[in-house]
């Protein structure tokens, strides 16, 4: 069941939440939203939804090529998953998953006992069989949420519709659910939109990633093309920490500071000013020049707590600084101390036009 969006926009007031956005999720994938807050993710996902209706003119939501713009969201056949996992407190495990089957009319209400069978599926799937008769106030975050994905799945919905689901849950479940809803995934294919602003939850679970900004998509593409070819200086900013130095473009070179780097991207592009993008762990640092593509630093301070280091440091030619990252044996055989003059060698640089914003 493929979805798409086309030229879709929507104004409250005079806040524009979309603008002109097209969008189109594949049968079977899992897409993530991504962007600020602001940027039009759950506006986009309730109209894909049917909560919400697009500004009138040519915009169209379609399902499977069929065109649903107008269609409620009750005929919709979406399920939905969200933050707070609007469970029924009064209602067990079973009954809360099994409640959408039950409250359908009288002639699509399945039986009492194709009812059991899909919630024992369901159960089994989110592995919490033994939990079938507790109620929400006895199990934990992650387990509300796992049951709430259930109940979305229950009405075999044709496509599966994700707002920050973990977003109220500490960072350590979050891991845990999010390795647990990709595993889920590739066991029932359902196409699925998945609303989020935590770009390492977007980059780990999905198949491809739409980044918005200001309602409008920014960029799409998958995990990797989106972090290692970024369409713009926001994109690049937004998927991690970045360092950002002011140079010249020269024909396959950026000169920051007087020093050149490499930028083969630039080949045949003329003197101009630019911004250069370097990421922390792209930057090699040493107490020796070691040939002319250096820059002269001084470390400010280190944190080597956790798997990776990260030192602050400042150019000795401008007073600006940056951030490294390195691992633990960089940090082991480096042992930076704070004061102590260093010198860096920017890898993978990135250049935009000096017309940027962020």
């Amino acid at each position: 069941m493929s979805v798409e969006v086309r030229n879709v926009s929507k104004k409250f007031g005079q806040f524009t939440a979309l603008d002109g956005v097209s969008l189109k999720i594949e049968s079977g994938e899992l897409v993530a939203l991504l962007g600020p807050s602001g940027s039009g993710k759950t506006t986009l996902l309730r109209i894909i939804a049917g909560l919400e209706f697009p500004d009138p003119g040519d915009a169209q939501v379609l399902f499977y090529g069929e065109d649903v713009t107008t269609i409620p969201a009750s005929q919709r056949k979406a399920g939905f998953a969200f933050q707070h996992y609007a469970l029924f407190r009064h209602l067990n495990v079973f009954e809360n998953i099994a409640f959408g089957l039950r409250v359908r009319p009288r002639a699509t209400r399945p039986g009492e006992a194709e009812i059991r069978e899909r919630v024992e599926k369901l159960l089994k799937l989110i592995q919490l069989e033994p939990l079938a008769k507790r109620f929400p106030s006895q199990l934990s975050g992650g387990q509300r949420q796992r049951i709430s994905l259930a109940r979305a799945l229950a009405v075999e919905p044709k496509v599966l519709l994700l707002d920050e689901p973990f977003g109220a849950l500490d960072a350590k479940v979050r891991k845990e659910l999010r390795r647990w809803l990709r595993k889920l995934h590739d066991e029932i294919h359902i196409t699925t939109l998945f609303v989020t602003h935590d770009q390492e939850e977007a980059l780990e679970v999905a198949d491809r990633v739409a980044i918005l900004r200001v309602g409008r998509v920014e960029q799409i593409g998958t995990p990797e093309e989106i972090y290692d070819n970024p369409a713009s200086p926001f994109v690049y900013d937004f998927l991690g920490n970045v360092n950002l130095f002011s140079g010249r473009v020269r024909d396959g070179t950026v000169v920051i500071g007087g020093t050149e780097f490499a930028v083969p991207e630039t080949a045949g592009e003329s003197d101009s000013d630019a911004i250069a993008f370097v990421r922390p762990h792209d930057i090699r640092v040493t107490r020796e020049p070691g040939g002319p593509a250096m820059l002269a630093a001084r470390v400010i301070r280190s944190n080597a707590a956790g798997p990776l280091a990260n030192l602050e440091l400042v150019r000795l030619d401008t007073g600006e600084q940056f951030t490294v990252q390195l691992s633990k044996e960089q940090f082991q055989q480096l042992q930076p101390k704070a004061g102590e003059p260093v010198f860096v060698e920017l890898r993978n640089v990135k250049v935009f036009s000096d017309d940027y914003s962020i």
